[in-house]
């Protein structure tokens, strides 16, 4: 047999010698080839030593506090980028735009709110606030370009453009409440299925 081939077989099977899982004929061939050839003896030798344990710097407390603040505002960036997505794009479909998509991304909206804040109020503040200051601002605009009919009063039109804004708005936020009542029941089913 070919040096080279029979180092080859020797390097190959040294972690099988080590073990003891070779036959004694086995066994004896490789005790007479790592006689025979000093390279093979030093990495025998290398193989039965102990790998040395590399130390891994541990974590202070402080260390724990930084690392898991800078995950929770990189987590609140997203949260933050996609309520404002679904946001804009909800108020861009709204019924002040003659669309009926508001029903869809409202929806959505709601859904993503509650399941990243679980709070309702921001839901309210999300789609019901900004409606109702759009259509009393569209209402505002209308009378100052003069596009009302002049036998109506001013309190009359202000309280008709109030009634108005805030109709608009409890349409836009009943989506959002049922979104909302969506992302509900997906954290209870995510929780549930944690549970089990």
């Amino acid at each position: 047999m070919d040096k080279q081939v029979r180092k080859h077989v020797v390097e190959d099977l040294l972690p099988l010698y080590q073990e003891g899982l070779l036959s004694e004929e086995t066994t004896k061939w490789i005790e007479e080839q790592l006689e025979e050839n000093d390279e093979l003896g030093k990495l025998a030798q290398t193989l039965q030593m102990p790998l040395e344990k590399e130390e891994i710097p541990e974590t202070t407390e402080t260390d724990r506090d930084k690392m898991f603040k800078k995950i929770n505002r990189k987590l609140s960036l997203y949260q933050i980028i996609f309520v404002a997505l679904s946001f804009v794009i909800a108020i861009q479909t709204s019924l002040l735009n003659d669309s009926s998509g508001f029903i869809l991304w409202y929806t959505v909206l709601g859904i993503l709110v509650y399941l990243f804040y679980s709070d309702m109020k921001i839901i309210f503040y999300f789609s019901f606030i900004p409606i109702f200051i759009w259509s009393c601002v569209d209402g505002i605009s209308d009378y100052m370009a003069g596009h009302i009919d002049e036998n109506v009063s001013l309190i009359a039109y202000a309280v008709q453009v109030g009634q108005m804004a805030v109709m608009t708005s409890v349409i836009h936020y009943v989506f959002a409440l049922i979104g909302s009542i969506i992302g509900l029941l997906i954290r209870k089913l995510k929780n549930k299925e944690g549970l089990s």
